[in-house]
């Protein structure tokens, strides 16, 4: 079975060595490994693929038992994400998902597309893919959000994914899909 470790907790020294090593007495292989230091905030971030068969919540407590009070471990099932993608004119940022999607890189099924321009309408044909555009010309924010949210009842996602879609998020939209929605342009959400 694979699974995904995450953990969240504040720094110290020596922790990758500490949690590898509990890692590796269950009997576990990393497939793969991604820490990360917020020097500001004094936080480490580590995530985990492993492969093994284990009690997940012996591991868990093992694990948390190394870590300050504070940590957050999680420890899941490995699967495919139901994602939506959320774009606005420009084809690179949907392009690529398309393509690492089609050639299996992409370890998530898209359920649709959902844009306020039909410009890349022929680009997610091309790929089979729903499509639905949401003209947002002659609507309030608040109007549009509430369409673009019609379409996501209808395709139940774990994640929305902006692909340089150029709109503003209301902070309420952005709290109801909290830790949910992932920007993969350079700009910032509200």
């Amino acid at each position: 079975m694979q699974m995904i470790l995450k953990i969240q907790t504040p720094d110290q020294k020596g922790l990758i060595a500490e949690i590898t090593r509990v890692i590796f007495e269950f009997n576990l292989n990393i497939l793969k490994n991604d820490e990360y230091v917020d020097k500001e905030n004094n936080l480490f971030f580590m995530r985990s693929e492993m492969e093994g068969d284990c009690e997940k919540e012996s591991l868990q407590n093992q694990i948390r038992s190394l870590l300050s009070p504070q940590a957050r471990v999680e420890i899941f099932e490995a699967k495919r994400k139901k994602i939506v993608i959320l774009c606005t004119k420009e084809n690179h940022c949907l392009g690529d998902l398309l393509i690492r999607y089609d050639s299996g890189e992409l370890n998530a099924d898209i359920l649709a597309v959902v844009s306020n321009y039909t410009l890349l309408e022929p680009l997610c044909q091309k790929f089979d893919l729903p499509f639905v555009c949401i003209p947002s010309e002659d609507l309030t924010r608040e109007a549009h959000e509430e369409r673009v949210l019609e379409v996501l009842e209808r395709f139940p996602s774990d994640y929305i994914v902006l692909a340089k879609y150029m709109r503003i998020l209301s902070p309420n939209f952005v709290q109801r899909f909290e830790g949910k929605i992932i920007n993969i342009h350079h700009s910032f959400l509200p």
